[in-house]
């Protein structure tokens, strides 16, 4: 007995339409990952400046296009995706349609392999995934934003480092100039005392030398005027005696006795006053 065919609805149409065009989209991928595997290879084997017009003609592709085929081998065909081995990318591969892995190119290379196997991309639509995506790229370009922030602060911080070594070596070496300094005014202060003392012997010195040269001067005053005075006596004696010579002749014509009475006490004094002098 035939069992009962469960009754068509919209509903279960377009779960298999959804189930084709997904197996469908995932032989694409597989299909384009392909045909960018041999892009890659045909543009090696290429000469320079012949690529573009192989494109065109041998294969009916804009440079867009081949180039859209070619990231899609880079970020998910062997041996040039992330992956870290097959069974990895047959689990990435299962789960992704061509157009959800167009829209996961988006998103960096290092971070697309984990993205992928975190969401339930099989059970997302387009515009979730688009969402999902737009999101990873805000995280990553606040990420991006914070390291450049960190970044900023880091060389702010190293610059603050640097100029606190700067100002250190700067009070070192106004330590270090104070210390000279000190040693500078300790040896002026020294120098000050050596001359203030050399200043007092040399004026002592000189007031000596002074005194000294007052003395000189003062006995030389005195030599002088005992010279003048004895100069003067002398030639006044010599004067005298001259008159009481010149008194004794005439004496000696008018009074022989008187005249000898007075040689006598001249004589007399004559002797005592050289006798003085040779004692004194």
């Amino acid at each position: 007995m035939n069992s009962a065919v469960p009754e068509r609805t919209s509903l279960i149409i377009a779960v298999e339409i959804n189930s084709i065009k997904d197996q469908t989209e995932k032989l694409v991928l597989h299909n384009f990952i392909e045909i960018g595997r041999r892009l890659h290879e045909a543009k090696v084997l290429l000469p320079h400046g012949e690529w573009l017009q192989w494109l065109e003609e041998s294969v009916d592709f804009s440079p867009n296009r081949a180039a859209k085929l070619m990231r899609l081998y880079d970020a998910y065909g062997l041996p040039h995706s992330s992956l870290l081995d097959s069974d990895a990318q047959d689990q990435v591969l299962s789960k992704l349609s061509y157009t959800q892995a167009l829209i996961l190119l988006g998103v960096p290379e290092e971070e697309r392999t984990q993205l992928i196997l975190d969401l339930d991309i099989e059970n997302m639509s387009t515009r979730e995934l688009k969402k999902a995506v737009d999101k990873q790229k805000q995280i990553q370009q606040e990420k991006e934003r914070a390291e450049q922030e960190n970044t900023a602060l880091r060389q702010a911080l190293d610059g603050v480092k640097e100029e606190n070594t700067e100002l250190a070596k700067e009070r070192d070496s106004l330590k270090q100039e104070a210390v000279e300094l000190r040693k500078t005014q300790q040896a002026l202060q020294e120098n000050v005392e050596k001359a203030a003392l050399q200043n007092k012997k040399l004026k002592e010195n000189m007031n000596y030398k002074s005194y000294q040269r007052v003395r000189n001067d003062l006995a030389a005053a005195q030599t002088k005027l005992f010279t003048s005075q004895v100069a003067f006596k002398y030639e006044a004696l010599e004067r005298a005696f001259k008159e009481l010579s010149y008194e004794l002749d005439l004496l000696a014509n008018l009074d022989a006795q008187v005249h000898a009475g007075y040689m006598s006490k001249l004589n007399d004094f004559l002797l005592k006053a050289m006798r003085g002098r040779m004692q004194g």
